[in-house]
């Protein structure tokens, strides 16, 4: 059983704690952060027994395996880099960094300290995203031809938020326009019989705000082996959040693609033992019928997640998102900034 650390007190880190109760393959033993309400809730909540007010006293608890890095993305490098060092096992929040050099510095420390790392893609650790690449791979639509890919939300400007501060790393495509790249070069990947597909080609546009972020991004993708993908991020309105894979013989439509089947991502206190989680659903069409195909689910989405850390841990680094899949997104995540104009502050 994995001894967990939580690095950060916020919102997503109170949904990991949640999906937490659902396993057997790890407890929380502790959690820091620079807010001691936000301290006092989780430990609260979920009877963490240790709290630690600053992020260096986690790193010297020798009991803490594995770290669960949940602050705003351009802290993730540093404390990755310190934690690798400290000889902890690492989940790492979306998007993994900044930028590309960062990501790739961060792989490096835990190639070379010999421990754990992996992407939080929580996505790509539920049932849901094994069944539609065994779809695509037993050519249920023929050929992919065209993946299209959104997440989007509403939320009104204000400068000082994270999602609108150019120095908290805000903007749609690094806080939501990586789930849309990692799922397109996922699913190009499985029609070709690969785990992920870089593209080739990327073009971009969108709308950038007064902090210079974006507040809506769009970009087509080319993929070598022909598949043309469109992902779309956008948090000044909502334009869905769905993806749609088109064949030369038919079509699969995922309706919850970034949050199957997790009443823990909604839940405002710890959900009970005995919740029943919800299945998922994926449509598969052709010119003759519409198949709702059902995904069944025995855990939360954040509890595949940190199963799939635990199942993982000897080798170091996990299929659902390997080192080079981090590292292929961030490179597509930084062509997309670039196309856009949006040039972050970094340290």
């Amino acid at each position: 059983m994995l001894n967990w650390g939580v690095m950060g007190a916020g919102g997503i880190a109170y949904v990991f704690c949640n999906g937490m109760r659902f396993t057997d393959s790890g407890q929380i033993l502790a959690v820091a952060s620079r807010t001691q309400s936000r301290i006092d809730r989780l430990a609260n909540d979920y009877n963490i027994p240790r709290q630690y007010s600053d992020y260096d006293s986690l790193l010297t608890d020798d009991d803490i395996d594995a770290v669960y890095i949940a602050t705003i993305h351009p802290l993730h490098e540093e404390w990755a880099i310190k934690c690798a060092e400290a000889g902890k096992h690492l989940l790492i929040e979306k998007p993994i960094s900044m930028n590309h050099a960062e990501a790739a510095a961060m792989v490096e420390a835990a190639r070379e300290n010999d421990v754990f790392l992996m992407e939080a893609f929580m996505y790509r650790c539920h049932p849901q995203i094994a069944k539609v690449v065994e779809l695509i791979q037993d050519g249920t639509i023929g050929e992919v031809l065209v993946i299209r890919s959104t997440f989007s939300y509403r939320s009104n400007f204000n400068p000082q938020s994270r999602i609108f501060n150019r120095e908290m790393g805000g903007g749609g495509i690094l806080d939501i326009g990586c789930y849309t790249a990692s799922m397109t070069r996922k699913i190009a990947g499985a029609a070709a019989n690969e785990l992920f597909l870089n593209p080739i080609e990327v073009k971009g546009n969108g709308k950038v705000g007064p902090t210079g972020v974006d507040h809506i991004a769009a970009a087509t993708l080319k993929f070598e082996n022909g598949i043309i993908g469109e992902i779309i991020a956008a948090v000044e309105c909502s334009v869905g959040s769905s993806v749609f894979i088109y064949g030369s013989e038919g079509s699969i439509t995922i309706p919850s693609p970034w949050l199957p089947s997790s009443p823990c991502r909604h839940a405002r206190e710890p959900l009970p033992l005995d919740t029943v989680f919800p299945s998922t659903k994926i449509i598969v069409e052709s010119q003759q019928n519409r198949q709702e195909i059902t995904v069944d689910v025995d855990r939360d989405l954040f509890t595949y997640e940190a199963d799939t850390v635990a199942n993982h841990i000897a080798d170091r680094q996990a299929p659902a998102m390997s080192w080079d899949d981090t590292l292929g997104n961030m490179q597509l995540l930084d062509a997309w900034l670039a196309e856009v104009g949006v040039v972050h502050l970094v340290t």
